[in-house]
C-alpha cells in the first residue's frame, strides 16, 4: 500500500510540472525571431549529441557539457525557441534511454520550465548589449544559475518523493555532488555566448565543434580512468589474500623487486603453538584466529602502513617511516591487544612471538631486512615464545 501510494504521489507531482510547463509556455509565448532558424538548429543538434555523451566519472557523478548550449540559445533565439529545444531534449534522451512517457514528459517539462526561467531572467535583466562589461557577465552568470538550479530543485522534488526525505535534504545531496559539474559546463555557455556575440553564426558553428572535440577528449578521458581503476583494482585483488583479507606474498616480492631508499622498519610475527592450536579444535577456528589477528594488527598500524601474510600462520608488517624503537612500541601494542581476543570455543589465551628489524639501522637491503626480522622471530620463540626481540648485529636484543 505504501509503495502504492508512493507511485501516485510520484505521478501527481510529474503531471503538475507538465501542466505548469505548458501553461508558462502559453502566457510567455514569443514566437521565433527572424532568421534564428539556422542557430536554433545548430544548437539543438548540439544539445542533442552532448547529451548523449555525457561522462560518467563514477555512480553518482555525471559530467555533461549540454548546459554549455543552453545560455546561447536564449541569447539567439528567446524563451519559446529554447523551451522547444528543451521538450525536444526531453524527449530525445527518453528515447535513447527508454523511459516510459510520464518520465519522458517530466523531463521534457523539467527542462523547458529551467529554460525558461533562465530565459526571463536574462531578458527582465536587459540581456546583452552591445559592449561586454561586468553588467553584462553578471547577467549571463545570474540566468545561467537560475537555469541550473530550477533543474536540480525539479528533480529533487522527484526524488524526495521517491526517498521519502524532504525536498530540502534532498537538493542539498544533490546539489553538493554535482554543482561543480553543472557550473562548469554554465560558465563554458557563458564564454560560448560572448563568442557567439563576438563572431555570429561562425563563431557559433566554430565553438559548437570545439565543443563536440572537448566532449569527445571527456569521454575517452573516462574511460581511460575507468580501465586504469579496474586494472588497479584487478591487481589489488591479486595481491590480497582472501581469507585474511592482509596483503599476500606477491605483494612482499613486489616490494622486495622495488629498489627503493625508504626508511621502514619491519615486524616479523608467528603465532606460538599453532599447529596445536588446529589439531586441538580445527582448522575453521584457526582460519578465524588468523582474521583476528589481521583484524587487531590493523587496529594497532597507521592507514598507511601494510599487513602482509607471509604464509601459513607467519606475517610481516610493513612500518612506514618509523626506527626500532617506534616498531617496538606497535609490538607491544599487538601483544596486548591479542590478550583481549576471547572465544567460547577456545579458552586459552592467543600469543605471538615478533622479530624487529629496521631500515637502514640493521641494513640498507630489502631482504637482509626481512631475514633480519625473520631471524629475530624465531630467536623470540627460542627465548620462551610470546617474545619480542629487535635484531641487532648478529644477534637480538630483548
Amino acid at each position: 500500500m505504501q509503495a502504492r501510494d508512493v507511485q501516485c504521489r510520484l505521478k501527481r507531482n510529474m503531471e503538475v510540472v507538465i501542466l505548469v510547463a505548458a501553461v508558462l509556455g502559453v502566457i510567455f509565448y514569443s514566437g521565433f525571431p527572424a532568421g534564428t532558424w539556422p542557430y536554433f538548429l545548430v544548437l539543438l543538434a548540439l544539445q542533442v549529441y552532448l547529451q548523449g555523451v555525457s561522462v560518467n566519472i563514477d555512480e553518482r557523478t555525471v559530467i555533461s557539457l549540454g548546459t554549455a548550449a543552453v545560455l546561447p540559445t536564449i541569447y539567439l533565439t528567446g524563451a519559446t525557441p529554447a523551451m522547444l529545444a528543451s521538450v525536444i531534449l526531453g524527449i530525445s534522451d527518453g528515447v535513447r534511454s527508454k523511459k516510459d512517457w510520464r518520465r519522458t514528459a517530466f523531463n521534457s517539462a523539467q527542462l523547458a520550465l529551467s529554460s525558461l526561467g533562465g530565459a526571463l531572467t536574462f531578458r527582465y535583466l536587459g540581456g546583452l548589449s552591445e559592449s561586454i562589461g561586468l553588467w553584462q557577465i553578471a547577467v549571463a552568470t545570474v540566468a545561467i544559475m537560475v537555469y541550473i538550479t530550477l533543474n536540480i530543485a525539479l528533480v529533487c522534488r522527484i526524488g524526495a518523493v521517491w526517498k521519502g526525505v524532504s525536498w530540502w535534504t534532498q537538493f542539498r545531496t544533490v546539489i553538493m555532488r554535482g554543482i561543480y559539474s553543472s557550473l562548469s559546463s554554465g560558465f563554458i555557455g557563458i564564454i560560448f555566448t560572448f563568442f557567439v556575440k563576438g563572431f555570429g553564426f561562425w563563431g557559433l558553428a566554430a565553438f559548437s565543434l570545439l565543443l563536440v572535440n572537448l566532449s569527445g577528449l571527456l569521454k575517452a578521458a573516462a574511460e581511460i580512468s575507468a580501465e586504469r581503476a579496474l586494472r588497479q583494482e584487478l591487481e589489488k585483488e591479486l595481491v590480497i589474500d582472501e581469507m585474511t583479507g592482509a596483503y599476500n606474498c606477491r605483494f612482499l616480492n613486489n616490494w622486495l623487486s622495488r629498489p627503493s631508499d625508504e626508511k621502514i622498519s619491519l615486524l616479523f610475527l608467528d603465532i606460538d603453538d599453532f599447529s596445536v592450536f588446529n589439531n586441538t579444535y580445527g582448522h575453521a577456528e584457526g582460519d578465524k584466529v588468523l582474521q583476528q589477528l589481521v583484524e587487531t594488527i590493523s587496529a594497532n598500524v597507521r592507514e598507511g602502513d601494510h599487513v602482509i601474510r607471509y604464509g601459513g600462520d607467519e606475517f610481516v608488517v610493513f612500518l612506514q617511516d618509523m626506527d626500532s624503537a617506534g616498531a617496538r612500541q606497535v609490538a607491544e601494542r599487538i601483544v596486548q591487544s591479542l590478550v583481549a581476543l576471547d572465544s567460547p570455543t577456545w579458552k586459552e589465551p592467543i600469543t605471538v612471538s615478533i622479530g624487529i628489524a629496521a631500515k637502514p639501522e640493521q641494513t640498507t637491503d630489502k631482504r637482509e631486512l626481512l631475514l633480519f626480522a625473520d631471524h629475530a622471530m624465531y630467536l623470540a620463540k627460542d627465548a620462551g615464545k610470546n617474545r619480542i626481540r629487535m635484531w641487532s648485529g648478529s644477534k637480538s636484543s630483548a
